[in-house]
């Protein structure tokens, strides 16, 4: 979905003549109310007092089968037992339990859970009312009772009505819905980037919802009550977050957070933007420039990605990738830089590595041990400050580790997909076939 909604926001970059926002004329259209959330958000934030709404909950059997509410449709049906599930995201707790969001054919996404390392998957999916049309799922998963679940249309066009986010406490067996998201009405489509949680009761969610002429439109949601209600925090009527394209999402704690960036040959350099106030204004931040590359004098392409706080120490991570203008100074060329970021001090000071070969994400277990995978992948064990190459492979993954040695991936090659799997610290790969209780 990410290369899908990339290509078409360039399209868009390319075809549109302005820079409106959402819903046409910004001097025609009337502006939607933003005093009142932005105000309730602030107000929590410094009283740490988050108002506990009451919420359907809706309980699940110990296998997950769901069973609606009052005020919700029929939910989509289980999948069957001893049929193979086709995972399209895990994230494993330990060697034996984790979460996975998986389908079947022509199916939408399930949310599952696995208590023998990935071999077999029983329902947790939430009671989401069943659709003609697939249903793709966002999810976080942060340990083995704590999930989010938000649902959306296969190529996120905008809702019908303002979507819901489920969230458990209990591993799915039971969920709650939250209070419905406030959307404005005027969102040409809606594609959430992801949530990110530094604990069980505040988090954010990033969602896209429009392009104009060099802006990505986004929303950004936060939540101090572990997801019952969610204020709209920022979007394309305030200030910061809206040009160019929006990359990623992470927060270090309840006040400082990054969203990584992708200046699509538009703007000179490698930036982020940073947020000193719990998202409600963000600041543009600019990396310094590798030795080989004078990214402020020489037109490049460059784009930031996966950012990534390790605790407790709050090093921050990013991936910058870079392409340059070929000989004839009209093209990007084919030919690529990577590095990868790394500060100790919230950007005050940066330290860079460059890799040999692009990568996609970062993994880490400590805040010493960690991955950068891409077809080459790379190791580090000093926190990001120098990495050696590991092996390569053949298909790109997600990835999930528990410890130095044990980890699993989703792996994809054009339209084939496995659920592998590693015991020696992703030196081997075992193919896993994954199937229903």
């Amino acid at each position: 979905m990410n290369r899908i909604r990339k290509l078409l926001y360039i399209v868009l970059i390319l075809a549109l003549g302005g820079c409106n926002l959402p819903g046409g004329s910004a001097a025609a259209r009337p502006q939607p109310e933003r005093s009142a959330g932005r105000n309730t958000f602030a107000a929590a934030q410094l009283s740490a007092q988050a108002t506990v709404t009451q919420t359907p909950s809706v309980e699940s059997s110990p296998e997950g089968s769901s069973q609606p509410s009052a005020e919700f449709a029929p939910p989509m049906p289980p999948f069957s037992a001893q049929s193979e599930v086709f995972l399209q995201q895990i994230h494993m707790l330990d060697a034996l339990k984790g979460w996975g969001v998986g389908t079947q054919t022509d199916s939408s996404d399930h949310i599952l859970f696995t208590e023998d390392g990935g071999q077999t998957w029983a329902e947790r999916t939430p009671p989401e009312p069943a659709s003609a049309e697939t249903l793709r799922a966002t999810a976080h998963f942060a340990d083995a009772r704590l999930a989010w679940v938000l649902y959306t249309l296969e190529n996120a066009p905008p809702p019908m009505q303002d979507p819901i986010i489920w969230y458990t406490r209990n591993g799915g067996r039971s969920w709650q819905a939250s209070q419905p998201l406030p959307l404005t009405g005027q969102e040409g489509w809606f594609d959430p980037e992801g949530f990110t949680f530094i604990d069980e009761r505040t988090g954010w969610l990033l969602v896209h919802i429009d392009a104009g002429m060099s802006h990505d439109y986004s929303h950004l949601f936060a939540t101090l009550d572990g997801g019952q209600t969610w204020e709209r925090i920022a979007d394309p009527y305030g200030v910061g977050l809206q040009s160019l394209h929006n990359t990623g999402l992470a927060f270090a704690d309840n006040q400082y957070g990054w969203v990584s960036k992708d200046n699509l040959g538009v703007m000179q350099g490698a930036f982020y933007e940073a947020t000193f106030d719990g998202g409600q204004t963000w600041e543009t931040r600019f990396l310094p420039a590798p030795d080989d590359l004078d990214w402020f004098t020489e037109v490049s392409q460059c784009a930031t990605s996966s950012p990534l706080f390790l605790q407790p120490d709050e090093i921050g991570l990013l991936i910058v990738r870079c392409f340059t203008l070929s000989q004839n100074d009209t093209t990007f060329g084919e030919g690529s830089l990577t590095y990868i970021y790394a500060t100790p001090d919230r950007g005050e000071n940066w330290h860079y590595s460059q890799l040999p070969s692009p990568v996609e994400s970062l993994v880490f277990v400590t805040p010493d041990l960690g991955w950068a995978f891409g077809r080459n992948y790379f190791k580090t064990t000093d926190g990001g400050l120098s990495w050696e190459p590991l092996k390569s492979l053949n298909w790109d993954g997600q990835f999930s580790f528990v410890d130095a040695k044990l980890g699993w991936a989703v792996a994809r090659n054009e339209d084939k997909i496995a659920l592998v799997s590693t015991s020696n610290g992703a030196l081997t790969w075992q193919i896993i076939v994954p199937v229903m209780k």
